[in-house]
């Protein structure tokens, strides 16, 4: 037979091919004496492949993206345990403050009570001591006189 004839009968007896199927044939009839395989099987092994190395990938993410919850869960915890510590801290600050505030004042309170009994016992003990040195001097003025009383009748 001749080739129009050939294209005649093959066109006639065959449905109308779709590209996929020429580009499919054309590929398995360039391919297959170079690599021994039909194409066909060539690409259902690399799609196979493929597709248990994508449900690997798929596991490895879902994998990260627990870990990632985990740690985003972890930090955020991290973050408010640091944060109500820098609260603590602050209000035990504040409140050491305040209790230093108040002892300072407690202290002041203290210092004026023992300066005031120092001064009334100042005021006391000069009272006091004001009396005696009178009297001392009167006693001694009286003993003097006393002694030039006695030493004058002695003479005479």
């Amino acid at each position: 037979m001749s080739k129009p004839e050939e294209n005649g009968l093959i066109s006639e007896t065959n449905e109308p091919k779709t590209i996929m199927k020429s580009a499919k044939e054309f590929m398995n009839g360039v391919l297959s004496p170079l690599k021994g395989k039909d194409i066909g099987q060539l690409v259902e092994d690399f799609t196979s492949e493929m597709t248990l190395v994508a449900e690997g990938l798929s596991e490895d993410q879902q994998k990260l993206t627990q870990e990632t919850d985990r740690l985003s869960a972890a930090q955020t915890e991290m973050e408010q345990r640091m944060l109500d510590g820098f609260h603590d801290a602050g209000v035990s600050a504040d409140e050491m403050r305040a209790e230093i505030k108040d002892l300072r004042a407690r202290l002041d309170k203290a210092e004026k009570l023992l300066q005031d009994k120092k001064d009334q016992k100042v005021k006391k003990t000069d009272g006091i001591a004001g009396i005696l040195r009178q009297a001392t001097w009167l006693v001694a003025i009286a003993s003097g006189a006393w002694i030039a009383v006695t030493v004058i009748n002695a003479l005479t």
